[in-house]
């Protein structure tokens, strides 16, 4: 009669290579713990090893894969083994580092690492961790950063364009308060530079104008445009070569613009696939809910709200000296810029819109805290919100702490 055993695979991932632990049913090692480089003809060398053991046990014998669910490090295997027909078994970080605290050996290295994931496949059932969330928080936080970059260029791009309107057309901004606004782009683009409006009479000049910006610039705005490209002291020479690089930076701008939206079209779907309830909560929207969501990724990561704000560097700084202790309102600022950035644009609208916010705000003031101190503390506070909110997946509720 055949009997069935069971081969439990240890597997402490990172960046480039993992740790493999095979133990049989009573936690002996079946091999030496070795490690694998994090590709597929290193993960052909794991399956060769694996059909060798199971080629010297007597009977049948089920594999079972353990492995931290450490996000974009463990989805490619994680992927690649589910696909190779194996069953595989994820755990929270938190979990491994609770059953390592049981051992008797406190060591922390990974081949230990990939022996307690073994031992705990064999001893505990994980809870469902969802890889798919995983990879859509992934693909989330790395659409935002990319929608982030691309605005700063973008930023550096409309920079460049003033300096150059400025050097031929001192006025221009004076009488277009939004240099690089629609309607202006639309005018530069055709009239790159004074001489070119020069060449147009007033009333053509105008009706493109009263088009472009659907009859928001009335005529006599139009008028002390078209006077002050008149009286401009022009240099042709310097304005043929201004104009290409101006046409040049218009049409960057341009295809920043396709780009970001693009991004934000696919910020979009992605938030409706995570269906997170993170934009229930004061300040935060359509823009920084993606941003915080992430950054965060899963929020089962952290066992504690105080972890997570640690991890988005918004812990405050405490030095000692002797009897002294200095609390100056100083963070950390560890971990993800962005996070704090969407955290601080987040607060600053939240303390104006949410009563609660607003009441621990001013006291923070009235204790004598400068705006910016009191704003780390409100984005602080936001935070303990936002991990209540991921935790439970439910919707903000103003009497949560």
């Amino acid at each position: 009669m055949n009997t069935t055993t069971m081969l439990y695979v240890g597997i402490d991932i990172s960046k480039d290579k993992s740790d493999i632990c095979i133990k049989d049913v009573k936690g002996n090692d079946l091999i030496q713990r070795f490690k694998i480089t994090n590709n597929k003809a290193d993960l052909g060398h794991l399956y060769e090893t694996i059909e060798r053991i199971k080629s010297k046990t007597a009977g049948n014998s089920d594999v079972v894969f353990g492995m931290e669910a450490t996000g974009i490090y463990s989805l490619p295997l994680y992927s690649a083994l589910k696909r190779d027909g194996y069953k595989v078994k994820l755990y929270n970080p938190i979990q491994t580092n609770g059953f390592r605290k049981m051992n008797i050996r406190k060591t922390k290295t990974d081949p230990i690492d990939s022996a307690i994931i073994a031992d705990m496949l064999r001893f505990s059932e994980p809870p469902e961790v969802n890889p798919i969330k995983d990879l859509n928080l992934y693909q989330l936080r790395e659409l935002v950063r990319i929608r982030d970059r691309l605005i700063d260029k973008q930023t550096v791009c409309k920079v460049q364009l003033v300096r150059n309107i400025d050097t031929v057309w001192p006025d221009y901004s004076s009488v277009m308060k939004s240099a690089t606004g629609v309607t202006s782009i639309a005018i530069l683009k055709k009239y790159s530079v004074p001489s070119k409006v020069k060449a147009e009479s007033f009333e053509k000049f105008y009706e493109f104008v009263k088009k472009k910006s659907r009859s928001k610039i009335s005529r006599t705005t139009s008028e002390e445009l078209y006077n002050h490209a008149g009286n401009v002291l022009t240099i042709p020479e310097l304005d043929s070569i201004i104009s290409v690089e101006i046409k040049t930076l218009i049409t960057e701008l341009e295809l920043y613009d396709e780009q970001i939206q693009s991004i934000e079209k696919r910020i979009d779907q992605m938030m409706k696939l995570i269906d997170s309830k993170i934009m229930s909560i004061p300040g935060i929207g359509d823009t920084l809910g993606p941003m915080i969501l992430g950054e965060i990724g899963d929020a089962d990561r952290f066992s504690t709200a105080k972890k997570l704000i640690a991890f988005a560097g918004l812990d405050p700084v405490v030095s000692q000296s002797g009897r002294f202790e200095n609390k100056s309102g100083s963070i950390s600022k560890r971990g993800s810029p962005l996070l704090r950035k969407g955290l601080f644009l987040a607060a600053n609208v939240a303390r104006q819109n949410d009563d609660n916010l607003k009441r621990f705000y001013d006291k923070k003031i009235s204790e004598g805290k400068h705006h910016f101190s009191a704003l780390n503390a409100v984005a602080a506070k936001l935070l303990r919100i936002v991990y209540w909110v991921l935790k439970n997946n439910k919707e903000y509720q103003k009497q949560v702490n």
